[in-house]
């Protein structure tokens, strides 16, 4: 029950970073990584870290002029 519980939250905090940075076209694996077929555009967004793990991104990927201290979370490919 706990553990569908930490599912439900965490695709329910994707849904809500996807919303904000207006990435669409995209799914949640069963690892909670997203696969993006598209681009991701969070450049200028003052973020520490990238708060959800990306798995593949089929366009560009852009997370310049932010305050990133890692790229924990990038994409794989």
């Amino acid at each position: 029950m706990i553990k569908l519980f930490e599912q439900y939250n965490n695709e329910k905090k994707i849904e809500h970073f996807c919303s904000k940075y207006f990435i669409s076209n995209y799914e949640i694996n069963s690892d909670g990584s997203i696969d993006v077929n598209g681009d991701v555009d969070i450049d200028g967004q003052g973020l520490s870290k990238i708060p959800i793990k990306f798995n593949k991104v089929t366009g560009d990927f852009d997370c310049a002029n932010n305050k990133l201290t890692t790229l924990k979370g990038s994409p794989k490919h």
